[in-house]
């Protein structure tokens, strides 16, 4: 169990809302409800290191106004972090609470647990700021560059704290901006190996074209192999075709395993896999990783969960 973990599974045995008044945190956490697991694991990493945070509904106090309790304590915020997922991206309530810290001036850092596109209503809002992408596993490692950016954002501002106005403001920006890694690019071979990797349709046909040339690479390779035991040009021939045709079947079904190993074993799955490997019987690796690049696109099982005793995410089905 990893030390983000350890403080997760406590993380409602804090310290008690009651002596958490606005100004004595740094971070605002603003997430949905349903990614509350994540946002605990976030939080948990982060006072463990020493920033403080305010999350609802653990910091509502008893008897305070949800709504009032939420508006203060943004307005006294230096940062918030955001849990991006396709639930925030279509929360009402979360826009809300990014516009309000916008206009509040305190950094936004979108944390995206999931490969989706803001709304135009969030994009609106978060169009300049750096993102976090931490949809691979381990989560735990997301987290701790997400620590040392904020580490790093709040000795910039501490050092200008004397000075008011927009150069102060601008300034902390450019802090977050040296701190924070750059949004990942979309590239074709974006996580090649990751067979726990959700792809977009230019990613797929990157991942296709790669293991097509190491289906001809390992094809040629078994073939030479198993021909060269032959008496003849024409066994050899035969010998290495039937080599090549096995060869590819045992590829597919390794390469269909991995992916529906981090998915849904849903019955259009498996026909997937069930279409690759009788195309790659019938058309070889050519046709064969087609029904597999189609795979690759499917959402990984429970994405962006996290498993109750360690922090990353859940491979198998949530």
């Amino acid at each position: 169990m990893t030390a983000a973990s350890q403080a997760a599974a406590g993380v409602e045995r804090s310290e008690p809302a009651a002596d958490r008044t606005a100004p004595t945190f740094e971070v605002f956490i603003s997430h949905s409800h349903v990614d509350k697991t994540t946002a605990d694991a976030t939080c948990a990493t982060l006072e463990q290191a020493g920033i403080r945070c305010w999350m609802a509904p653990r910091d509502i106090r008893p008897g305070d106004e949800w709504g009032a309790a939420i508006v203060n304590a943004i307005d006294h915020c230096r940062i918030m972090v955001l849990i991006f997922s396709s639930n925030a991206n279509n929360s009402r309530q979360i826009r809300r609470e990014v516009e309000r810290a916008v206009h509040a001036g305190a950094t936004i850092i979108p944390v995206r647990i999931e490969d989706i596109a803001p709304t135009e209503a969030m994009a609106y809002f978060m169009s300049t700021v750096h993102w976090l992408d931490a949809m691979t596993a381990p989560l735990d490692r997301h987290l701790q560059v997400l620590t040392e950016s904020i580490k790093a954002l709040l000795q910039a501002q501490a050092l200008h704290a004397g000075r008011a106005g927009e150069r102060d403001i601008h300034e902390a920006t450019t802090a977050t901006n040296d701190a924070l890694p750059e949004r990942g690019k979309n590239s074709m071979f974006q996580e090649i190996m990751n067979f726990s990797y959700q792809r977009t349709t230019k990613q797929a046909v990157g991942w296709y074209l790669m293991y097509l040339l190491i289906s001809v690479v390992l094809g040629f390779a078994v073939g030479e192999i198993a021909g060269s035991v032959a008496q003849s040009t024409t066994e050899a021939a035969n010998i290495g075709l039937i080599a090549e045709q096995l060869a590819a079947i045992l590829y597919h079904i390794a390469l269909g395993v991995l992916l529906m190993w981090h998915r849904a074993k849903s019955a259009s799955s498996v026909l997937l896999v069930l279409a690759s490997i009788v195309l790659a019987i019938v058309a070889g690796g050519l046709a064969g990783l087609i029904p597999l690049a189609v795979l690759s696109r499917r959402a990984v099982a429970g994405s962006a969960r996290i498993h109750p005793t360690r922090v990353g995410f859940v491979l198998a089905v949530r």
